[in-house]
C-alpha cells in the first residue's frame, strides 16, 4: 500500500511559512517606503480626473437639457408665428377677394348701365326710324290716293 502523509500535506511547513511572511513584510515595507506616495498620488489624480469628467458630463447634460428647452420654446414660437402669418394671409386673401368681387360687381353694373343706355339710344333711333318710315308710307299712300305728287316740305308745313 501507498503510505501518504495526509496531515503533512495539509499543514504547511512552519519555516517556509515564516519565510514567506517575512518576505511579504519586506515587500510591503519597500512598497510603502518608495512607491506608496506615487501610487496614492496617481490614484488621487485619477479620482480628480474622474470627478472632473463627472462634473463636465453633468454640465453637458444640463446644457443639453437647456438647449432642448430652448429648441422647444423656439418651435412653439415658430408655430405661433406661422399660425399668425397664415391667419394674416387668410384675412388678406379674403379682403383681396372681396375687393375683386366688389370691383367686378361695379364693372358689371357699369356695363349693364352702359348697355341699357345703348339700348335706349338704339330704341330711340329705331323709334325715330320707324316714325320716319311710317311718315313715308303714309305719304306714299296719300300720294297714290290723291294722285298728285306733293312736296314733302309742303305737307309737313300743313
Amino acid at each position: 500500500m501507498i503510505d501518504i502523509d495526509v496531515i503533512g500535506q495539509l499543514l504547511p511547513n512552519p519555516i517556509t511559512m515564516l519565510t514567506q511572511l517575512c518576505s511579504t513584510l519586506v515587500l510591503f515595507l519597500v512598497i510603502k517606503k518608495f512607491l506608496w506616495k506615487s501610487i496614492t498620488g496617481m490614484l488621487d489624480r485619477r479620482a480628480e480626473k474622474m470627478q472632473e469628467e463627472l462634473t463636465a458630463s453633468e454640465q453637458a447634460r444640463q446644457q443639453a437639457q437647456q438647449d432642448r428647452e430652448n429648441a422647444r420654446q423656439e418651435l412653439k414660437e415658430a408655430v405661433t408665428r406661422s399660425q399668425t402669418m397664415i391667419e394674416k394671409a387668410t384675412v388678406e386673401a379674403k379682403s383681396v377677394r372681396e375687393e375683386i368681387v366688389r370691383k367686378a360687381k361695379t364693372e358689371a353694373d357699369d356695363q349693364i348701365i352702359r348697355a341699357r343706355g345703348q339700348i335706349e339710344v338704339e330704341r330711340s333711333q329705331m323709334q325715330s326710324e320707324i316714325h320716319r318710315e311710317m311718315v313715308e308710307v303714309a305719304m306714299s299712300a296719300a300720294e297714290k290716293l290723291i294722285g298728285e305728287k306733293s312736296s314733302e316740305a309742303g305737307d309737313r308745313q300743313a
